[in-house]
């Protein structure tokens, strides 16, 4: 193991116990373990409950939108609340929900499921799932209403949990005899995407998002008075040129946003029940059930989940001695995510709302109204919210490996916030290693 981290480190073994990369790669190896634990936690878990009812392992390609409710993983079977005590049980029987019964009796024919209504709440497990006319079949691809499928991913809801009947969503389309009105789809999912925006709700205030929001200035402002970041961000005489400033500003920019489409991801499609990783989900689940939430607190309110990254990307940098350069690099990120969590908030109040400021940022630089839109209808593509440029790389990942595999996103999130550290340790130059200071040169 001590090999395999001076490697990583990128020092000769007998290095390793005084190489200023320890900690960053005690975090590297500690974090990718953990995300191989997911891969192996949904390995198992999908091997007990599908062992009994092969069935169950083939609903992504049987029912409609089984990727896009949040609730999938408990669409047919046991309730999440359960969960831990049935995986590390004696008893492996996978109890069934009244759906799921149904979905063993017609073995899962979408056309016979589709018209039932399994848990009598007056709408059909169609109405329920998004597709009222009983049309979707299988590798239906990207979500457009002109293709006649499902009519919606938006706004599902479970079918074996009794649901209250909102007339705004279920009683469209009006008719199933010919092809989907666009407009009229187009106008009741925008009335959905804006609705219950009046008004604020007060939050209390996180103990932890405010020892992060103080551990966060009191660092940067000791960097700033101490340790040369000043000369960095607001000098000339920074031993960084103004063009190597420039340059690591834009791929802070473009790594950030990227970055908020992974981490966008993996919290769109995690179970809510793991540890950890299942309560931060939740926040995202509620989000594409109520999207104006956000907008009805605070914006530091909002803003201050990016401070809880905060507490690891400082700690890396505050341990692991990095360059004048990584330093600059994540500082940047570091606004950068103040302003995609800004941006992503924009996006959720209607144009006309919205200053004349705000609205030129997003024709030049930030995400759109009409790009979000689409990821809130689709739900497989357009993840980032910074400007949105990742995606084009981000959307093409996705179809080779879809979002449902969180947890192999999660073991791709742990090497993509790893990667500048590691860059940083390849090309600074042999011996350059030690702190940051204002006497070294870059």
């Amino acid at each position: 193991m001590s090999l395999f981290l001076s490697i990583l480190c990128l020092k000769r073994p007998v290095d390793f116990v005084i190489s200023p990369c320890n900690i960053p790669t005690g975090s590297f190896v500690l974090s990718l373990c953990l995300s191989f634990l997911l891969v192996a936690e949904r390995c198992i878990r999908e091997h007990l409950a599908f062992a009994e009812h092969p069935v169950f392992a083939e609903l992504a390609e049987k029912i409609p939108n089984y990727q896009h409710v949040w609730f999938a993983w408990e669409l047919v079977g046991t309730h999440p609340n359960k969960y831990f005590t049935w995986l590390f049980g004696k008893e492996k029987h996978y109890p069934l929900n009244g759906f799921g019964e149904l979905v063993l009796e017609k073995n899962a024919s979408w056309q016979e499921l589709c018209e039932m209504d399994s848990d009598a709440d007056g709408i059909t497990n169609g109405q329920e799932l998004g597709d009222p006319c009983c049309r979707w079949h299988a590798a239906a691809g990207d979500f457009q209403i002109s293709r006649n499928l499902e009519y919606r991913r938006w706004m599902t809801s479970h079918p074996a949990h009794p649901t209250r009947r909102n007339g705004n969503v279920h009683s469209f389309p009006k008719s199933c005899d010919e092809e989907y009105d666009a407009e009229e789809y187009q106008r009741i999912f925008r009335n959905f995407y804006f609705s219950r925006l009046e008004g604020t709700e007060d939050v209390p205030w996180s103990i932890l998002k405010l020892a992060a929001f103080a551990f966060m200035i009191l660092q940067i402002g000791f960097w700033i008075a101490f340790d040369g970041l000043g000369d960095d961000l607001f000098r000339s005489k920074s031993p960084m040129s103004s063009g190597q400033r420039v340059l690591l500003i834009a791929a802070s920019f473009l790594y950030m946003d990227f970055t908020s489409g992974v981490v966008h991801l993996i919290l769109d499609y995690a179970p809510t029940f793991l540890p950890v990783l299942g309560g931060l989900a939740g926040g995202f689940r509620y989000h594409h059930e109520d999207p104006t939430a956000i907008c009805r607190i605070s914006w530091f309110e909002y803003a201050s989940h990016t401070h809880l990254l905060a507490i690891p990307i400082l700690l890396v940098l505050r341990l692991g001695l990095p360059s004048r350069g990584l330093r600059f690099f994540w500082i940047w990120g570091l606004v950068w995510s103040h302003l995609f969590q800004s941006a992503h908030r924009w996006t959720h109040f209607p144009p006309e709302q919205l200053s004349w400021w705000k609205r030129i940022l997003q024709t030049v630089l930030v995400l759109t109204h009409e790009r979000h839109m689409e990821h809130h209808q689709d739900l497989e593509k357009q993840f980032t919210i910074l400007s949105g440029l990742g995606d084009a790389v981000l959307d093409p990942l996705v179809k080779l490996v879809p979002a449902a595999h969180y947890d192999y996103w999660c073991v791709f999130g742990v090497l993509w916030f790893f990667l500048p550290n590691f860059l940083d340790s390849w090309l600074r130059p042999d011996g350059a290693s030690s702190r940051v200071s204002v006497h070294e040169k870059v």
